[in-house]
């Protein structure tokens, strides 16, 4: 696949990278000989995902093992990618979860949970590597959000989307204090997209549904997400920081 975007020599860090969008992006950016640092809780996905990329003749990615709501793994991640990478020219965290309880429902355990994932974790994985690319004088900074934090969500609860709101605040706010050292951050925001944590959440008719109110009629698959992600990592967005980029098929129009 050829993505028109000169990401050839790269290195950086994915978490969630075992599935849905987090895999998709982690296989188009091996299929640019984009050197990877791995993450996810799934060890299984990892490894699975691991033997894909060696068999796309791409370097030999790292598999962290990773809760990136905890502080020291987030750090023994950053360690062993820079480690392993020798250098860091970029950050996604793709991480995240999805609860579907009603508000009224939402105990106050699974609030603070969703803001660990989904929230937490994108601040302690920024904070890990912005020394780094500070000393670089460079870096590439994309944290996935989602087009509930540009309006709501239709599937996620109440506490999804207050996170995914606060990540792209975050996102503009770190754009703005790191820009002068010349790293950029950008969130991405996308929308239905036909990952395993969707299929185990919601029904074919549920999924019906969602496609019809949409301008496309269907949902995005992970690997045209990917496409934008690489986009937003390379040098063809270069003038692009703070920004808020949305991929939903037209979801916002409604």
């Amino acid at each position: 696949m050829n993505s028109g975007f000169d990401l050839h020599d790269k290195a950086g860090i994915l978490t969630g990278a075992a599935s849905g969008i987090g895999r998709a992006t982690a296989l188009f950016l091996a299929q640019q000989q984009v050197q990877l640092c791995l993450a996810d809780l799934d060890d299984k996905g990892l490894t699975e995902l691991a033997e894909e990329i060696k068999a796309l003749h791409a370097p030999e990615p790292l598999t962290v093992n990773t809760d990136v709501a905890d502080e020291a793994q987030v750090n023994d991640l950053v360690s062993q990618g820079l480690a392993h990478l020798g250098n860091l020219n970029f950050l996604v965290n793709c991480a995240g979860i999805l609860r579907r309880t009603s508000f009224t429902e939402i105990k106050t355990s699974e609030w603070d949970l969703m803001m660990a994932v989904n929230l937490r974790a994108v601040f302690l994985c920024c904070r890990a590597v912005a020394p780094y690319m500070i000393d670089q004088g460079q870096g590439v900074i994309v944290n996935v959000a989602s087009v509930a934090g540009r309006s709501t969500s239709i599937l996620g609860g109440a506490h999804y989307t207050a996170a995914k709101h606060a990540v792209i605040g975050l996102s503009r706010h770190i754009a703005r204090e790191l820009g002068p050292q010349g790293i950029r951050v950008n969130a991405f925001c996308p929308g239905a997209t036909l990952t395993p944590m969707i299929h185990s959440t919601t029904s074919q008719e549920e999924q019906g549904k969602v496609a019809s109110a949409l301008p496309l009629r269907r949902w995005a698959r992970p690997e045209e997400q990917a496409g934008v992600l690489a986009f937003m990592l390379s040098e063809t967005s270069g003038y692009m920081t703070g920004a808020c980029v949305d991929s939903n098929g037209g979801a916002l129009m409604i």
